[in-house]
C-alpha cells in the first residue's frame, strides 16, 4: 500500500497493484437480504426449530451441539443438526463457545414472548384515577380485542389508544395496566416522532393538520405521522406532541415535576383542545402549556416541529 514515499516497487497505471480511486468502482455497501420473508417463516415453522432458538434465548452462554440438543429434547443428532442447519445464519450463530443467537433470533423469541401474535388481553375495564379532560366522568382502561383504550366510561371519547402487546402486562398487577399502557404509548408515539415507523421502522414524514378529520370535533389541529415504507400512520392531537420536547420538560423540571413518570391525563392543556391555530397557508399552531399561573407557548410549523417558544 503506498504511504507517500518511496515503497521499493512499482506499478504500471491500471495494473494488478493499482489502488481505486474514490468513488470508483469499490461497493459502498447497503442492505442485502440474508433471507427471503417465506423463508424466514418456513424456517420457524417447526416445533424443534423454535425450541431450538427458545433454548439458546434462556442459556447464559453459548451452548455445544450436545448441550443444546439435550437442551431441545432430540435424540437422533442426524434430524436435530438437520434443523440446526436451518437456522444458522438466519436465526442461530456459531462462535467459538459454541451455538447461539443472532439479533434476530432474540427478537423471534421476544415476539413470542410478548404474544405479539399468540395472546390477546381481555376483562373488564380497570378504572383510572382521572377524570375525563371532556365531562365529569371518569377515565378506564378498556381492553377492545388488539388495542387498549385509556378512555371516559361515559362519554367513550380517548385519551389514549393504541395496540400494546399483551406480554407488556403480564408481571404487573391489574390495577396498574393503565400506567402500562399509557407508558407504552409513550414510548411508542416517541419513536415516530424519531422518524421510526412502529411497524416496520421505515422512515416517518410528520405533518401537521388543521381540522382533522379523526378528531374533526374536538381539536382544531393534529400531526400524522405517515411511513413511507408501509403506508402506516399514526395521529395525535397536537397538544400531546409536545409533552416531551425539552422546553417543556425543563418547564415542569423547574417546577418540580418529572414528565416521564407522570401520566399524560395529569396534564389537562395536553388532552384537551387548547391549541390555536394562528396561520393557515402555511399552517402554524401555537399550544399553552400552563402550570399554577405559569405559561409557556410553542409554535409549530407544517411539519410539527417547533419554530418559537416564549414564557409568557
Amino acid at each position: 500500500m503506498a504511504d507517500g514515499g518511496d515503497s521499493g516497487a512499482e506499478s504500471e497505471p491500471g495494473g494488478d497493484d493499482a489502488e481505486s480511486e474514490p468513488g470508483g468502482d469499490e461497493p459502498e455497501g447497503g442492505i442485502v437480504e440474508r433471507v427471503s420473508a417465506e423463508g424466514a417463516f418456513e424456517l420457524l415453522g417447526n416445533e424443534t426449530r423454535l425450541a431450538t432458538v427458545r433454548a439458546l434465548f434462556e442459556a447464559d452462554d453459548p451452548l455445544s451441539f450436545s448441550a443444546l440438543r439435550d437442551a431441545v429434547g432430540v435424540r437422533d443428532s442426524g434430524q436435530f443438526n438437520y434443523h440446526l442447519d436451518k437456522l444458522r445464519g438466519s436465526f442461530v450463530r456459531e462462535t467459538d463457545g459454541g451455538y447461539a443467537l443472532t439479533a434476530a433470533g432474540a427478537y423471534v423469541v421476544g415476539s413470542v414472548l410478548a404474544g405479539q401474535y399468540t395472546k390477546t388481553v381481555t376483562g373488564d375495564p380497570v378504572p383510572v384515577d382521572a377524570d375525563c379532560p371532556y365531562c365529569e366522568g371518569s377515565l378506564a382502561a378498556l381492553f377492545d380485542e388488539e388495542y387498549v383504550r385509556v378512555a371516559c366510561a361515559d362519554c367513550d371519547r380517548n385519551v389514549i389508544s393504541l395496540f400494546v402487546p399483551p406480554g407488556a402486562f403480564e408481571d404487573h398487577p391489574r390495577e396498574e395496566w393503565p400506567a402500562v399502557a399509557e407508558r407504552w404509548t409513550r414510548r411508542t408515539f416517541e419513536n415516530y416522532q424519531h422518524g421510526f415507523c412502529g411497524i416496520c421502522h421505515g422512515p416517518v414524514d410528520p405533518h401537521l393538520e388543521l381540522d382533522p378529520p379523526d378528531v374533526h370535533d374536538v381539536y382544531d389541529a393534529g400531526v400524522r405521522y405517515a411511513c413511507g415504507r408501509c403506508g402506516d400512520d399514526m395521529f395525535a392531537n397536537v397538544e400531546a406532541t409536545v409533552l416531551s420536547h425539552p422546553s417543556v420538560v425543563a418547564f415542569y423540571y423547574e417546577r418540580g415535576i418529572d414528565v416521564a413518570e407522570t401520566p399524560i391525563w395529569a396534564f389537562d392543556w395536553a388532552v384537551q383542545p387548547t391549541a390555536s391555530v394562528v396561520a393557515e397557508d402555511p399552517p402554524r399552531v401555537e399550544v399553552p402549556v400552563e402550570h399554577e399561573g405559569d405559561r409557556l407557548v410553542l409554535t409549530l410549523d407544517e411539519h410539527a416541529d417547533v419554530v418559537e417558544e416564549r414564557r409568557a
